[in-house]
């Protein structure tokens, strides 16, 4: 009994998984560009941790529970708790969950997903987004120095040609990343 409810949790986070991939990613907001998503499964009363080092610029972390009810927790540790001295930022709502955390705030960032203990298990997805909306683009900083009387140095032409990328790149960590998730669901279940 125990071996066929794994194995149907086991299918059911697969199906749910590839189709996620499968159907692409659309970006409906423009202030926000993706930086890295993982889908996963946590137990009541347990937490999963992930880690964040992209530097210098503000991150929107996102998080929905897909089945369940996962709760988001961030700080400047790596095992951010849900103790108010264990995070610097929360996110407890029963629906999706969101965190904004500044460009100023010390990398790597902790993140804690913790399953509630009203539901058995919980699958959830987290995003993590680049924050665009604070980024001035170049064109606006020298027109913010020519106002405040900062001598500006004479705009080159020169534009850089971009960097050719290969088109089965993204498929391959997608793909890396589903095979680390059925890893890490095979040796929650069976180890």
């Amino acid at each position: 009994m125990r071996r066929e409810f794994i194995f149907g949790l086991l299918g059911f986070v697969s199906v749910s998984t590839i189709s996620s991939l499968l159907s692409g990613s659309t970006q409906l907001d423009p202030d926000k560009q993706l930086l890295d998503w993982e889908v996963g499964v946590v137990e009541a009363g347990n937490f999963t941790y992930w880690m964040s080092g992209y530097p210098g610029y503000g991150l929107i972390i996102e998080l929905t529970s897909l089945t369940g009810d996962a709760d988001l927790y961030v700080g400047d540790m790596l095992r951010p708790g849900y103790e108010p001295e264990k995070n610097n930022f929360s996110s407890i709502t029963c629906g999706p969950d969101m965190v904004h955390v500044p460009a100023s705030f010390p990398r790597p960032v902790g993140i804690g997903v913790f399953g509630h203990w009203s539901h058995q298990l919980s699958e959830y997805s987290i995003q993590v987004f680049w924050d665009t909306s604070a980024v001035l683009s170049e064109h606006q900083m020298r027109l913010m120095d020519k106002m405040n009387g900062v001598v500006v140095e004479q705009e080159t032409k020169v534009r850089e040609k971009p960097v050719p990328r290969k088109a089965d790149e993204q498929p391959k960590t997608r793909f890396l990343k589903f095979t680390s998730f059925l890893d890490m669901v095979f040796e929650m279940f069976v180890l």
